[in-house]
């Protein structure tokens, strides 16, 4: 019996063993200009053979729609290499999904996950500030083993980069200190999506925050929070969010 394996875009690293991600282009969560050269494929290279009989590549945009060609090869690397074109035609401005799914020639096992690229335009900034303007924020709180995470994702619109928050308090008030990794990870059941992992960046003690295009598409996402800890077990949270499409 084949084991499905979920491995999150953000960790590539080939200790899971299986057909792992190890490299990919365009990179996650990156930024592309759209004036500038246009993707003209997806490549990911993996640490296993994946098979291209049961294996994939989806890229999807805001609606759901798949902009790739269905043309899914392996062309190079040690036969580890995985890439499908794009109809450049379809990159329009905005968020876009890499869905795949990869079946290892070498041990049998299946592994999957997504991440996001987004194509932005020359006054991307002033779009995204009349967005923030609008206050359209989820925020909410939970108590783990004594730890409170305040958590916010604003301005919570789908096909954008939304701004993710996590500030952790002990009982007493104060920053823990023995926080290793704050992990958020994005699941879109309905749209095939997930999980899209991001990693928090520390800005001070006990607050972590990044920006990207995480939820890429609107409909109810299922979200969940990963504090790693130094000396203590990790804390977990889960949570759902309905998504709109921008205004």
């Amino acid at each position: 019996m084949l084991l499905v394996t979920v491995i999150a875009g953000s960790f590539s690293s080939n200790v899971y063993g299986h057909a792992s991600p190890v490299s990919y282009s365009p990179a996650i969560n990156s930024n592309i200009v759209q004036n500038r050269s246009l993707p003209t494929k997806v490549v990911i290279s993996f640490s296993e053979r994946p098979e291209p009989k049961a294996s994939y590549i989806h890229v999807t945009d805001a609606k759901n729609n798949r902009i790739d060609n269905n043309d899914y090869a392996i062309t190079g690397q040690n036969e580890r290499q995985a890439t499908v074109t794009l109809g450049n035609n379809k990159l329009a401005p905005g968020v876009y999904t890499v869905s795949w799914l990869a079946l290892s020639r070498d041990d049998g096992h299946i592994t999957k996950g997504s991440y996001v690229f987004t194509i932005e335009p020359a006054q991307a900034a002033a779009a995204q500030t009349s967005l923030s303007s609008k206050n359209n924020t989820f925020s909410d709180q939970v108590t783990i083993n004594n730890i409170t995470l305040q958590y916010k994702i604003s301005p919570l619109y789908a096909g954008i980069s939304n701004r993710f928050n996590v500030t952790l308090t002990d009982a007493s008030g104060k920053s823990p200190t023995n926080i290793k990794n704050v992990i958020m990870q994005f699941n879109h059941k309905q749209a095939g999506i997930g999980p899209i992992v991001a990693n928090l960046h520390k800005l001070e003690n006990g607050v972590y925050s990044t920006v990207g295009g995480y939820i890429s598409q609107p409909g109810e996402w299922d979200n969940k929070i990963t504090v790693q800890r130094n000396g203590a077990y990790d804390l977990n949270h889960s949570f759902k969010v309905t998504v709109k499409a921008p205004p």
